[in-house]
């Protein structure tokens, strides 16, 4: 969706524009998206028998990073300088359905037999792991990431960066091979004074799974790709498999696809194969 907006207020119009500005500020920050905060915890970080180890955090949390990130006199700028959002759809994405009118869909029984508890948790859930507790985190090899759900590619190595908050981040995401013009990662619909504020959730557009949240202060991260895009995609390991661009054969002739819901190996240990996941397109 395109968000109409008014042009850059002349100078008899900016008190006026810094008012509103400033009014949907303290709006969005002490009212913004009441679905957010009760997103759905994870139960766990793997899915193995026994454990009782609670290790999630929710995506209130995880864009408070960018709330703790920006300045003032940042945040101030960005009132400035943005046009005025005449048209915002935040409210309907809230209840926006993860299954009607994808291209992918399965039942909540179907999606518990193809999915780990940790996979489910993020994908179908909503929630979101802890930092730094996935093997994808430290993945450093060129390759495609893919949605562990329906294995839809959605980003390449190539704009994979390190941004320091224990998440995968990328600054940009693959587009569609049968429509350029379409994202493979589909952002939730609001206006430009919240996303800059506060971020969106992002999903897979193939099977409408949640993948995390995109930011737009990759201005934060100078000599990486999300200084060029100005956004940073903060992505769940757990929602995602990675293909190696050089892929291994394992004992059993499978292809190497190393699983995100899995944490990083100790002692430089070798990641796991995912089993169960459709071939991602090269």
């Amino acid at each position: 969706m395109t968000l109409q907006t008014s042009s850059r207020p002349s100078a008899g119009l900016v008190s006026l524009v810094i008012f509103f500005h400033l009014s949907a500020l303290f709006t969005t920050v002490f009212s913004f998206t009441p679905a957010i905060a009760t997103r759905t915890k994870l139960p766990s970080l793997l899915a193995k028998p026994n454990s009782e180890a609670d290790t999630s955090t929710d995506n209130q949390s995880r864009r408070d990073v960018l709330q703790k990130s920006l300045t003032f006199g940042s945040l101030l700028t960005a009132t400035l300088v943005l046009p005025v959002p005449i048209l915002s759809s935040a409210a309907a994405w809230n209840g926006k359905s993860r299954t009607q009118g994808y291209a992918i869909q399965h039942t909540e029984a179907e999606w518990s037999e193809l999915l780990s508890s940790t996979q489910y948790s993020i994908l179908r859930d909503g929630g979101t792991e802890s930092p730094k507790s996935s093997i994808l985190e430290g993945e450093e090899r060129a390759g495609k990431y893919a949605c562990a759900g329906c294995g839809t590619p959605l980003f390449d190595a190539n704009q994979k960066f390190h941004s320091g908050t224990g998440w995968p981040s990328f600054a940009k995401p693959l587009m569609s091979t049968s429509n350029p013009s379409v994202s493979n990662v589909e952002m939730e619909e609001m206006s430009k004074i919240q996303f800059q504020l506060a971020g969106a959730e992002v999903r897979c557009q193939s099977c409408g799974g949640h993948l995390g949240d995109v930011f737009a202060d990759g201005f934060l991260f100078p000599g990486t790709p999300a200084f060029v895009s100005g956004k940073r995609y903060c992505i769940d390991g757990a929602a995602l498999v990675f293909a190696p661009k050089e892929q291994k054969v394992n004992a059993d002739g499978e292809l190497e696809i190393v699983r995100g819901d899995l944490p990083p190996p100790k002692n430089g240990g070798s990641p796991a194969f995912a089993d169960g996941i459709r071939p991602i397109a090269r």
